[in-house]
């Protein structure tokens, strides 16, 4: 297993129960595979089973004694959340670290989340609104970590459009603003929560599986040249996995972390005080959205 001289860096973390969304694959996948190898209980919240259950083959190859544990969750679907906080939160005994990892890029024209949103923002922003605020007691309960994972592409949203007139963007231009959303609520979740410790990172540009899943609207030529574009000039999942995984472990809190390479593109973590997004609340705006269906 590759950066395990990095990896000596953190303390072992038997005993410790950590939940990563997106687990099966790319970024949630590598960050499970590093605290499955430093002894913690990893919960792995995937929405497709077959998927989560051939990453936990995977993942015991490398480190046959983890402690895998598969949770069924769909970010795109306030019920599945529900059912899966509902689980967790009476057959774990406590949760020390969160990864807010799930999304999706540039999906089909039109598809929708089970509750009637535009898929990519659903997903990625009210999907992780819905479990945060639904684990929140949980969480709160037991001192929990949360890492946020956005994108270098929240920097270059549109900071003046509003969560409520979303729909008039792009599906190219979403995408960005669904992580734009979430910089600006781990923002203002720091600001609130004293018992929570938010963190908020992004990986750079990582060669992982975004652009070439199922669900993506993109051509399958744009798919095949995009993956290997990312695999020759970007860095490895692997690589910028540690960035999360560093978000989840170091001993600092309320922190941007990023890749330490030109223009935060690539390399390994680098620790920076969390930006002013924006000053305009958003977890007011939330609710009133979600309530309005």
């Amino acid at each position: 297993m590759k950066y395990v001289k990095y990896l000596g860096k953190f303390p072992s973390l038997e005993g410790r129960y950590y939940i990563v969304t997106g687990a099966n694959s790319g970024l949630g996948f590598d960050t499970s595979l590093y605290l499955a190898y430093k002894g913690a209980n990893v919960i792995l919240a995937c929405r497709n089973l077959s998927k989560a259950e051939a990453a936990k083959e995977k993942i015991l190859k490398e480190v046959p004694n983890a402690k895998l544990f598969i949770e069924q969750y769909d970010q795109a679907s306030f019920q599945s959340i529900e059912e899966f906080v509902h689980r967790v939160s009476f057959t774990y005994p406590k949760i020390d670290g969160l990864l807010c990892n799930a999304g999706v890029y540039f999906p089909k024209q039109d598809y929708k989340t089970s509750d009637g949103y535009e898929l990519t923002f659903g997903t990625n922003y009210l999907g992780t609104y819905k479990l945060l605020f639904s684990l929140k007691e949980k969480l709160n309960q037991d001192f929990s970590r949360v890492v946020i994972v956005t994108s270098l592409t929240a920097t270059l949203s549109s900071k003046k459009i509003d969560i409520d007139e979303c729909h008039k963007l792009s599906r190219n231009k979403i995408y960005g603003y669904s992580k734009y959303c979430l910089n600006r609520l781990c923002a203002e979740l720091i600001s609130k929560d004293n018992h929570i410790t938010f963190n908020l990172v992004h990986p750079g540009i990582a060669s992982t599986n975004i652009i070439s899943s199922t669900q993506t609207g993109l051509p399958h030529w744009f798919q095949v040249l995009g993956h290997k574009f990312l695999t020759l000039f970007t860095h490895s999942s692997s690589k910028a996995s540690l960035i999360l995984l560093d978000g989840l472990l170091n001993n600092q809190h309320s922190q941007y972390i990023v890749p330490r390479g030109l223009f935060g593109i690539s390399g390994y973590p680098k620790i920076k005080k969390i930006p002013k997004f924006s000053n305009r609340p958003i977890i007011e705006k939330t609710n009133i959205l979600i309530n309005s269906k």
